[in-house]
């Protein structure tokens, strides 16, 4: 409880800290070398992601952060990965394999695999050249189901020096609220090749490995920060938080009053993501 209660500290000043000028102000504009928007296709086994890589202004090699959505995906927080472009990060934000016109088939494991495509697409040389990537400097940021694969990255790929977790919703340990109440017909009209008993199928055959448990001590001793809210995750997020701390990871925990998606907290969760970024990742 001690760490928690430490944590709730941290939370607080966080909030109460002065938005950084990201958040609120527009960057000089760089003339020669000016951010850019790339619409990106990244073909894959017959089938292709497709989404944006937001590209920082300036010609020095950048940090970057791959940007994971939840399921099935309608909250993108691109209000976030614009305001982490004006610090100066490039952020890649695609459509998992199955969702939102990327083709393919949905499922936990193709987005686990998605999120090793998107990895070697911005570290591999010529790319990293192209778009200004800092290859030791890459970080995984999800939201919900995004959380959860976050967590997954970090565990299979050493690449990544750091992540954050927005309210993971982890398909075995948050189970009963992934898969309780009912199949709500608009989760799955982005997605293809799935159903509501196909991913719970799957989810059943992962238990094991897919556990905060298991994953935790691959990621040690990388830091995460990770949020909870009022959206009956916030247990979930508690015992990820536990598992990390006890796998030897340095881990930030933070709760928000606030909804799944932080509807009324945006400039809270920008301001608090930047801080911890700017502190843990130089």
């Amino acid at each position: 409880m001690r760490y928690l209660y430490l944590f709730l500290i941290i939370a607080c000043g966080t909030l109460r800290a002065q938005p950084p000028n990201a958040v609120t102000s527009d960057p000089t504009p760089d003339t020669k070398t000016p951010s850019q928007n790339i619409e990106t296709v990244i073909p894959l086994q017959g089938s292709h992601l497709m989404g944006m890589f937001m590209l920082a202004a300036g010609a020095e090699a950048h940090r970057t952060i791959i940007l994971l959505h939840g399921f099935p995906g309608y909250e993108q927080n691109i209000d976030l990965a614009q305001t982490l472009r004006r610090a100066g990060w490039n952020v890649l934000a695609l459509h998992y394999r199955g969702t939102w016109g990327s083709q393919g088939s949905f499922s936990f494991t193709h987005c686990m695999e998605d999120v090793g495509t998107m990895l070697a697409y911005v570290t591999e040389p010529a790319n990293a050249v192209r778009f200004h990537v800092n290859t030791r400097r890459i970080v995984v940021i999800g939201h919900s189901m995004g959380g959860f694969l976050s967590v997954a990255a970090m565990a299979q790929h050493p690449e990544f020096v750091a992540g954050v977790v927005i309210s993971e919703g982890s398909p075995v340990d948050d189970a009963a609220q992934f898969f309780g109440g009912g199949t709500n017909p608009a989760d799955y009209a982005p997605l293809a090749g799935t159903s509501a008993t196909a991913l719970q199928r799957e989810a059943k055959a992962n238990d094991s490995g897919w556990r905060f448990k298991a994953l935790a001590p691959k990621i040690a001793p990388r830091p995460l920060l990770v949020f909870s809210a009022n959206d009956g995750l916030r247990p979930g997020n508690e015992a990820l938080t536990a598992a990390l701390k006890q796998a030897g990871c340095a881990v930030t925990y933070l709760h928000m009053n606030t909804d799944h998606g932080f509807s009324d907290h945006r400039i809270a969760l920008q301001t608090a993501v930047l801080h911890w970024l700017d502190k843990t990742v130089h």
